[in-house]
């Protein structure tokens, strides 16, 4: 209850001055753990990604906000688990494995941090795609833009299920490979999906 609580009331925070639209939800699954992987511009890109779908979903925050009143209020009524980056990073990733094999859909950003320079993808780490292959768990790659301007709409676009393979170093290097070109794919697909909506909307601001 409280996660669909917060979550539905951010979502109405970030769209009263930001409208969102969400392209290819059906492709998210009904059923079983999956692992959502996207680009990151923004802290609110785990509330759109969320957006997509009713099931709940698991995500890691930084230690740090769970230690502020309200910060952390909102970060355990999403399901988020605290990450110190200066711990034992197999750790947290052990503790996403767990999650996905106990069947809760979870969130990373395989980037690592935002990215507050432009929307390009950066380079993955390979800590998401270690996960999949350990949890044997589906890959949902998902592409945001417009979180970090307040002036953008919000536009989202949800990709098909990508599946791990066998868990070797090849096997996981290759699929990190193969994760970052789906998450690129849909950001090729979203930009101009995006840039018709930034354009209307600069269109009923002249007007």
């Amino acid at each position: 209850m409280l996660y669909i609580l917060v979550k539905y009331f951010w979502l109405a925070v970030i769209s009263f001055r930001q409208p969102i639209r969400l392209y290819g939800r059906e492709k998210i699954p009904r059923k079983g753990a999956f692992l959502f992987v996207a680009n990151h511009l923004s802290s609110n890109d785990p509330f759109l990604l969320a957006a997509g779908t009713r099931r709940h979903l698991a995500f890691m925050g930084k230690a740090s906000l769970f230690r502020h009143p309200v910060a952390g209020f909102i970060m355990r009524g999403l399901n988020a688990f605290p990450v110190d980056r200066d711990a034992d990073p197999r750790a947290v990733l052990e503790k996403t494995v767990e999650i996905l094999r106990g069947g809760r859909p979870t969130t990373m950003f395989p980037e690592g941090s935002r990215n507050k320079v432009d929307t390009s993808l950066r380079e993955f780490k390979k800590g998401a795609a270690l996960v999949a292959v350990k949890a044997g768990v589906p890959v949902l790659p998902a592409a945001i833009l417009g979180t970090r301007n307040k002036e953008e709409p919000i536009t989202v676009l949800y990709g098909k299920p990508i599946f791990p393979p066998e868990n070797t170093r090849e096997g996981i290097r290759g699929f990190n490979e193969e994760m970052h070109q789906a998450v690129q794919s849909c950001l090729e697909e979203l930009r101009p999906l995006h840039a018709r909506r930034l354009e209307a909307r600069k269109g009923r601001k002249k007007a």
